[in-house]
């Protein structure tokens, strides 16, 4: 039986497009359109004529948008020098567009500017009983702040502290709120097939970094028998009925999650096919929260602390009533969490900011709440209403609909304040890191476009800054939908475009502002 490394990011989007109920419809910039691996020394650009004016800019500009694969898109496009306000080419700038993880750089943003760069989560573990001979004699409570980064080692360590108050055993319940945010644990709109996938984990006021897990399926001995679904990493089981069967020799993988109607375990139904080959899931847990318990479960089972009573969330009024023992656990500040975020275009820390913004700004930690509040920076950043509507913080909704204008002139707003440079640090750099490494290598653009990307069915988007060849700093925004060539042609011809305008260079003039420096 082959290993069960994950493979290619072109074979793995492969297998998912297979699946019945899990299409790649709204897949992580990651999954989708990489291009090959550069053949190209880094670093070294090609040789490729410079461009001294805006209208040479845009002859090259509409020629590429000619190509016959976007005759169907719809395209927006817009490019401005920072610096001095001018627009250098535009089309349909004003037109709106789904900007899938584009929307990430609006969430970034505002939550750059409300929460401030040195921002933290706080998680606490309280003991609402006294602690006698080894024993918390009640329930130790872990009320969630919303910590978009906490992971399983922070979890340890909570069990370090534990131990040093002297605590053995716990009497009572290990609870988890989570009620910091409000329900539900999806965004507005994201698509019901693919609420199983990795890429559209819930958010919860109590959750791990991933809430996700790989797993694969192994095909039976013959045709006919059932399969095994095993976990790649040690961790919790996952509340789900494998009802897959083994299919024939190079038959299509087919799997559908179902729903049970009288309650009970969600059922993974289907076959793969019978042969040496695993099948790769990409799975959201069924709940963060619960996630989280079950992880605590087993690390205080390992580290020989014993609960008597259950793991689970509070109940409908419960609250906390005393208080004899406490730990605060504090996040990764948010300018790390920021490009924790927008480098590998993380949809969960997304929604979570958005979150975390309404409960800072308005009365509740929900995503109706988070939205009013970029709304209200989108407007003191000069964007006029309906530039930009938003129905969640990460790009995963097709309710999400901007203008290319409007991402320019945020990310205009966003250059021109103080934390400019901690926003750019946390972008994808060309051929460098995040969604764009393998893209634009050997060109101009090379570790100089800092932009943001995004991908889902006949969409791709890519926004961001670059230096031109005399060293002005332009803000571009690149937005396709309806395309119906390959994701990989779309991204080419993404490509091509950053390329031409990387290439523009023109004499600085008399009374030309100051450079403004970017490291």
């Amino acid at each position: 039986m082959n290993s069960l490394i994950r493979p290619s990011p072109n074979r793995w989007q492969a297998r998912w497009l297979a699946l019945a109920i899990l299409p790649v419809l709204a897949a992580p910039d990651l999954l989708v359109g990489q291009s090959a691996e550069p053949t190209h020394e880094p670093g070294k650009a090609r040789v490729s004529a410079e461009i001294t004016s805006p209208g040479e800019l845009a002859r090259r500009i509409d020629q590429i948008l000619q190509d016959p694969a976007l005759a169907r898109a719809h395209i927006g496009l817009t490019v401005q020098v920072a610096e001095t306000g001018e627009v250098l080419y535009t089309r349909d700038g004003e037109k709106r567009f789904t900007p899938a993880s584009n929307v990430k750089l609006i969430t970034g943003a505002v939550g750059l500017a409300v929460l401030g760069p040195e921002y933290r989560w706080a998680t606490k573990l309280i003991a609402d009983g006294p602690i006698n001979d080894g024993a918390l004699e009640g329930n130790l409570w872990i009320i969630g702040g919303g910590d978009p980064s906490l992971e399983r080692d922070e979890l340890r360590a909570w069990i370090k502290h534990l131990r040093m108050a002297g605590i053995r055993r716990i009497d009572g319940d290990v609870i988890g709120d989570d009620r910091v945010f409000s329900e539900p644990q999806w965004g507005r709109g994201w698509m019901w097939d693919d609420l199983f996938a990795g890429w559209s984990a819930g958010v919860s006021g109590l959750q791990l970094a991933p809430n996700t897990v790989n797993a694969a399926i192994v095909p039976g001995a013959d045709l006919g028998d059932s399969t095994s679904m095993v976990l790649r990493a040690k961790g919790p089981s996952l509340p789900i009925s494998n009802r897959v069967l083994t299919g024939a020799p190079g038959s299509d993988v087919r799997l559908q999650f179902v729903l049970p109607p009288d309650g009970g375990n969600v059922e993974l139904r289907g076959w793969v096919p019978l042969g040496p080959d695993s099948v790769r899931l990409y799975l959201a847990t069924p709940h963060p929260t619960h996630y989280l318990l079950d992880w605590m479960e087993s690390l205080l089972s390992a580290e020989e602390i014993v609960v008597d009573g259950d793991f689970r969330r509070p109940r409908r009024g419960e609250n906390l009533a005393d208080d004899y023992w406490s730990h605060v656990a504090l996040s990764s500040p948010f300018s790390r969490v920021l490009g924790d975020m927008m480098k590998p275009s993380d949809n969960q820390m997304a929604e979570t900011i958005l979150r975390t913004i309404g409960l800072e700004e308005g009365s509740a930690g929900s995503p109706e709440e988070g939205i009013q509040v970029v709304g209200s920076s989108l407007a003191d950043w000069g964007i006029e209403p309906g530039a930009i509507e938003l129905a969640d913080g990460s790009g995963l909704s097709r309710y999400n609909e901007v203008t290319p204008n409007a991402i320019v002139r945020m990310l205009r707003a966003v250059w021109r304040h103080p934390d400019y440079k901690t926003f750019l640090h946390g972008l994808p750099v060309a051929g460098v890191d995040g969604t764009m490494r393998r893209r634009l290598v050997a060109t101009p653009a090379f570790d100089n476009a800092h932009a943001k990307t995004g991908s889902m069915s006949g969409v791709r988007a890519v926004s961001g800054y670059l230096l031109d060849g005399s060293g002005e700093t332009l803000v571009f925004s690149l937005l396709l939908n309806g395309y119906d060539a390959p994701g990989s042609v779309a991204v080419a011809l993404e490509d091509l475009l950053i390329e031409q305008i990387a290439l523009y260079r023109r004499p600085i003039e008399p009374g030309w502002p100051e450079l403004r420096s970017v490291p």
